[in-house]
C-alpha cells in the first residue's frame, strides 16, 4: 500500500455587505466584515482511493448545495464526489444559507448562494494541486473552560436551555460536554508540519451583531499560524454541539462578542500546542470512504423528505472521520467514539446537509411534555432543541439511529 498523500486548499467565501445573515429569528443584514470566511479542504490519496474533508465558515450547507459542490469537485479533479465530506462550522455571523429562510427580495443573498458551490469547490481543487506524502500523528488535549452543556435541570422539574446567568433555580447541567480537543498533524518529507486538523465541540455563537465573522475558529487558525514556526494550514471542524455553547451560567457576567471569541480561539490554540508536545505516530496507509442515506423516524403527518439524512465515514490510516447532517447532541458523539473501531474518531456535525436539531431519547423524554410541535417565533428556553426537532416531525430515537449508522460505517471501513 502506498503512503498517503495529503493536499490542502482554501477559498474565500466572504459575502458582500447587505447580505442576509443567519443564526437568529430576526432579519439581519451584514453591515461590516470583521474577518473573512473561508472554505477549507484536505484531500487524502493512497494511490487507489481519494477522499477529503471540506469545511466552510457557514451556519450550515443544504444538501442541494452539497451535491453541487461535490459535482464540481468530481468534474474538476476526478475525485468521487461522494468521498468528500462537506460540513460547516456553524458560525452565526455568516450569510443565510437556507433558501427557505431568505426573503424573496434579498437578491444579493440568493446570488451569493448560487455562487457558493463554485467558490467552495475551489478549496478542494487547490488541495489536489499540492498533494505530497505526509507522516500522520495524533494527539489530544482536554479543554473544559470554554464549553458548557446549555441544558439545565431546574428546581421545578423542567429542563431548560440557557436559563440565565446565576439563575437560582438551576440544579445542575442536564448533560455532559466532550472536552477532547482532537489534533492531527501532517508532516511533509522536509519534516515540517504541512497541516493541522483540529476538532472540538462548541456552538459558534459568541459574536452576534451584524459583522461578518468566522468566530473562534478564525482566531484559532490565526494564533496557531503565529505561534508555530511551520505556519501550517489549519482545518477546524466542529463536533456535536447541539446542546453545547460558551455560556457559563455560574458567572454573573454575560460573556459575548469578539473579545470572548478571541479568548476561546486562543485558548484552543494553546490546547493544540500542548497536544503537539506529545503526538503519537499513526498509520499513513489506506484511504476508504463509505456513506449511507437513511430515513429518520418521523410522525406520520410529517414531510419525510426533511428526514432523509446522509451519514458518512472516511478512513485515513488509523483515523475515522464521521459526518452527520444535524445539530447533534454531544452524548451521541460520545457514544459513537466509544464504539468506534478506529484509534482516533472525529465527528463533524452539519455535514452533507442539514436536518436541524437531533436530540437524544433522554432529551425528548425531558422536554416533550412541556413543548408544542409548532415552529418557534422566538427562542423557547423550555426545551428549545426538542421543540425544534418536534416541529420538523422527528420522533425519539432519531439521534440513536444516526449513531448506529455511523458505527456501522466505521466497522465496514476498519474491521
Amino acid at each position: 500500500m502506498s503512503i498517503i498523500k495529503i493536499g490542502c486548499g482554501a477559498s474565500k467565501i466572504t459575502p458582500d455587505l447587505g447580505i442576509s445573515m443567519a443564526g437568529y429569528f430576526e432579519e439581519r443584514k451584514a453591515t461590516a466584515i470583521h474577518d473573512d470566511l473561508y472554505a477549507k479542504a484536505m484531500i487524502f490519496d493512497d494511490g487507489t482511493v481519494c477522499a477529503g474533508l471540506l469545511c466552510c465558515d457557514l451556519i450550515c450547507i443544504d444538501k442541494v448545495e452539497v451535491a453541487r459542490i461535490r459535482e464540481i469537485i468530481s468534474k474538476e479533479t476526478g475525485i468521487s464526489g461522494e468521498n468528500v465530506l462537506v460540513c460547516a462550522t456553524h458560525t452565526h455571523t455568516g450569510p443565510q444559507t437556507r433558501s427557505f429562510r431568505i426573503r424573496e427580495d434579498a437578491v444579493s443573498t440568493f446570488q451569493w448562494l448560487e455562487g457558493l458551490p463554485e467558490r467552495a469547490a475551489q478549496a478542494a481543487i487547490e488541495a489536489m494541486g499540492n498533494l505530497e506524502p505526509c507522516e500522520i500523528s495524533g494527539g489530544i488535549s482536554l479543554e473544559d473552560r470554554i464549553a458548557f452543556n446549555r441544558r439545565y435541570r431546574m428546581k421545578d422539574g423542567t429542563v431548560q436551555t440557557n436559563p440565565g446567568n446565576k439563575n437560582p433555580n438551576i440544579i445542575e447541567p442536564a448533560g455532559p460536554i466532550d472536552p477532547e480537543v482532537g489534533v492531527l498533524s501532517f508532516a511533509g518529507q522536509d519534516r515540517r508540519i504541512k497541516a493541522l486538523f483540529v476538532n472540538y465541540s462548541c456552538h459558534l455563537d459568541n459574536v452576534g451583531g451584524t459583522e461578518i465573522s468566522a468566530d473562534y475558529p478564525g482566531y484559532l487558525t490565526a494564533r496557531l499560524q503565529e505561534r508555530l514556526e511551520d505556519k501550517p494550514f489549519v482545518l477546524y471542524t466542529n463536533g456535536a454541539c447541539g446542546d453545547i455553547n460558551h455560556i457559563d451560567v455560574r458567572s454573573p457576567y454575560r460573556r459575548k462578542g469578539h473579545e470572548h471569541s478571541r479568548w476561546m480561539g486562543e485558548t484552543l490554540a494553546g490546547d493544540v500546542c500542548e497536544a503537539l508536545k506529545d503526538m503519537t505516530p499513526l498509520s499513513n496507509e489506506n484511504v476508504r470512504a463509505s456513506s449511507k442515506t437513511i430515513q429518520l423516524p418521523m410522525r406520520e403527518d410529517a414531510d419525510k423528505e426533511i428526514g432523509i439524512a446522509e451519514v458518512q465515514a472516511i478512513r485515513v490510516g488509523d483515523v475515522g472521520f464521521v459526518g452527520v447532517p444535524a445539530e447533534y447532541f454531544v452524548e451521541l458523539q460520545l457514544d459513537i467514539k466509544s464504539r468506534s473501531p478506529s484509534k482516533r474518531t472525529f465527528v463533524s456535525e452539519l455535514a452533507n446537509g442539514w436536518v436541524g436539531y437531533v436530540p437524544t431519547k433522554k432529551a425528548f423524554e425531558e422536554n416533550i411534555k412541556d413543548v408544542p410541535a409548532e415552529p418557534m417565533k422566538s427562542f423557547d428556553h423550555k426545551g428549545y432543541e426538542v421543540r425544534s426537532a418536534l416541529s420538523r416531525g422527528f420522533l425519539p430515537g432519531v439521534g440513536e439511529l444516526i449513531a448506529d449508522t455511523a458505527v456501522e460505517l466505521l466497522e465496514r471501513l476498519f474491521l
